[in-house]
């Protein structure tokens, strides 16, 4: 009966149009009849953890048969999805397909239900397919299929994760501290200081992605948000060493101590050694002979080791196989990042042969291999606007620089400059390459290996020239010379000291009337010479400046009260005279 009157409605529908043209189609008011959709069931169970890195990929192919309506009206298809038991109350829904058949994908789906369900936890779903024809119609439902699925917080995986923080040793960005990543999971081992804040970063500068509180779905007991416009985390824990483990595919922090046999791993320790297999001249793989380094500081220590090709070595705590051992992180390399005892491998390196720094930083989680650099032994200057008025550009006078105690990188020179004219330095006595220049214009410029000619200042005099390589600098400034010792009250600390006076007129740096019998010894001193009183002294002996340098203690110069000192430094001569 119920076709009958659906029947008998539209025949009167096509019977009033025939009979007047102007006569609108009335809207359709009751629900036509028509087929719903079936669903074809699944082959197999879906029970999956959804995955960033697989957002493009099928989670589930669906099928259904095609619905009809009464009407001949083209009919739309939409996938819903809600909670299993939930009865589609509250739906969520794909966009509309024209086909019967689709295909869900990890990104599409994830994106669908992430507003409703938490990230990292498993949330029971069922789907089924909504027939629509016209709003007017109702629409038509097929049988719902079952799954589940685990979403993720939709975040970018970082190809580099770094850490840094008050929490950590790095509290700059562009010196945050690398984490080690494999298979979307980073780790770092590194010291956190209580109640302090950090965040990560997918590179060492400000303009890349942030990832602050908000980016994981889970985090462990010992961390909490900062509260503050950064999003920084805070660490709650204890001070101490700690593992940091951000997975990306369960969308988890967590930091957890490191634990090996009786060992909770912490970040000072009083020793540390050096074991393995590096150079000809140490044991190999010889635990109970390993070599000590050098503690720096709180967590940091040096060595200065010959390194060999083929060179593979760790540090221990302990001159045995104990349970305090780091390498690098989880397998044979050189990364420059730590791992401790079962989750590290042999650090391995080819040295030729060359000496190298290697520092171990547990704060930073962090090792270091620098080559050291090789100073030349000798240092010259030359041209026109400095030494004797005859020189010119042509290595006449050996203007030879000091070398400075203990320090290879540096060099000094108290050198008489013309008022006009220029200069250069070399490692020889001789144009053969290496010398030092100028960059950048005459007042603001960088002295730095290679470059143009170096004015010299337009008053005439004598200045202090510091030439520094491992920076490749060189600085002029006015000279101070100080003379030091009993004779002037005292050699504790580079003071009591009295600073000598500059004679440009005649040439002459001079300390007239010395206020004490006793011992002498003079230094010079600059803004960048970087080193003590001692290890840029000189003397005046057989009435010549003698130079420190790289040789050892001086003998001290005895004066008596009243006498003068007079230093050239154009002509390397010097004397202490009686009135």
């Amino acid at each position: 009966m119920k076709n009958i009157k659906y029947l008998f409605i539209s025949l009167l529908a096509v019977l009033f149009v025939a009979c007047d043209d102007d006569f609108d189609t009335p809207n359709v008011t009751e629900p036509v009849q028509g087929t719903a959709p079936v669903l074809n069931e699944l082959a197999e169970e879906i029970d999956l953890v959804l995955m960033k890195k697989n957002e493009g990929e099928t989670i589930v192919e669906l099928t259904w048969s095609e619905s009809t309506f009464a009407d001949p009206i083209g009919v739309r298809y939409y996938v819903q999805i809600d909670t299993v038991g939930n009865e589609f109350a509250n739906p969520l829904e794909f966009d509309r397909i024209a086909e019967t058949t689709t295909a869900i994908k990890v990104g599409a789906l994830n994106e669908l239900i992430s507003g409703r369900y938490p990230p990292a936890k498993k949330v029971e779903l069922e789907a089924r397919i909504r027939a629509f024809a016209n709003e007017d119609l109702n629409s038509l439902y097929s049988n719902a299929v079952s799954m589940k699925v685990t979403p993720y917080l939709d975040v970018p995986i970082p190809s580099e994760f770094y850490i840094y923080g008050t929490a950590t040793s790095e509290s700059d960005v562009t010196k945050a501290l690398k984490a080690y990543g494999a298979n979307d999971i980073y780790t770092k081992y590194l010291k956190l200081t209580k109640d302090g804040l950090f965040k990560f970063a997918e590179k060492q500068a400000s303009d890349g992605y942030d990832y602050n509180f908000g980016k994981f779905a889970t985090k462990s007991d010992n961390i909490e948000a900062a509260g503050d416009n950064a999003g920084n985390f805070k660490f709650t824990g204890e001070t101490g060493w700690y593992k940091v483990e951000a997975d990306f595919v369960s969308s988890s922090l967590n930091i957890t101590s490191h634990v090996v046999g009786s060992a909770t791993y912490g970040f000072d320790y009083d020793n540390l050694y050096l074991v393995g297999d590096y150079n000809a001249t140490d044991p190999t793989w010889d635990a109970g002979n390993a070599v000590a380094f050098t503690k720096v500081s709180e967590g940091v220590y040096t060595i200065e080791k010959v390194l060999k090709d083929g060179a593979q070595f760790k540090f221990i705590g302990q001159q045995s196989w104990g349970d305090l051992d780091w390498g690098n992180i989880q397998e044979n390399g050189n990364t420059g990042i730590l791992g401790p005892k079962t989750a590290n491998g042999n650090i391995t390196f080819d040295g030729g042969d060359a000496e190298y720094d290697i520092t171990v930083d547990l704060n930073a989680g962090t090792f270091a291999i620098v080559a050291k650099p090789v100073y030349p032994t000798e240092l010259y200057m030359t041209g026109n606007g400095v030494g004797p008025d005859d020189e010119d550009w042509n290595w006449k006078n050996e203007l030879q620089f000091v070398p400075v105690h203990s320090h290879p990188e540096l060099f000094w020179k108290i050198v008489w400059m013309k008022g006009s004219g220029n200069f250069k330095c070399a490692p020889q006595a001789a144009w053969a390459g290496g010398d030092f220049g100028r960059e950048g214009d005459a007042t603001d410029g960088v002295y730095a290996k290679g470059g143009t000619d170096i004015p010299v200042p337009a008053t005439a005099g004598y200045y202090m020239v510091v030439v520094d390589l491992a920076n490749n600098t060189i600085e002029i400034a006015e000279p101070k010379v100080y003379g030091m010792g009993n004779v002037f009250g005292g050699w504790e600390g580079g003071d009591p000291a009295d600073l000598f006076t500059v004679d440009n007129t005649n040439k002459v740096i001079k300390f007239d009337g010395v206020p004490n019998d006793g011992e002498l010894r003079m230094y010079v001193d600059a803004p960048t010479l970087n080193c003590d009183w001692w290890q840029a002294e000189f003397i005046v002996l057989n009435d010549k400046i003698e130079f420190r340098g790289t040789g050892g203690d001086q003998e001290r110069v005895n004066v008596t009260a009243g006498d003068n000192i007079s230093l050239n430094f154009l002509t390397g001569a010097g004397s202490i005279t009686t009135p």
